[in-house]
């Protein structure tokens, strides 16, 4: 298994819309071939950003 990590700074006035458009995403990713789930963790702080993990079956499911 891998996980990726991005980290998203995200302006206080627009986390909550953040925060809906991954609630509402497409979720396109969630039919690719190894996907195995999508998180996003809320900064505890202001000046701190989003992170957002991905997990995949293995490097080769997440480089395709």
């Amino acid at each position: 298994m891998i996980t990726t990590a991005n980290r998203v700074y995200v302006t206080t006035e627009y986390r909550a819309e953040f925060e809906e458009r991954f609630r509402s995403r497409a979720k396109l990713v969630d039919g690719m071939p190894g996907f195995i789930s999508n998180q996003v963790l809320r900064p505890v702080n202001e000046e701190d950003p989003y992170i957002v993990l991905t997990l995949w079956e293995s490097r080769k499911h997440f480089e395709a």
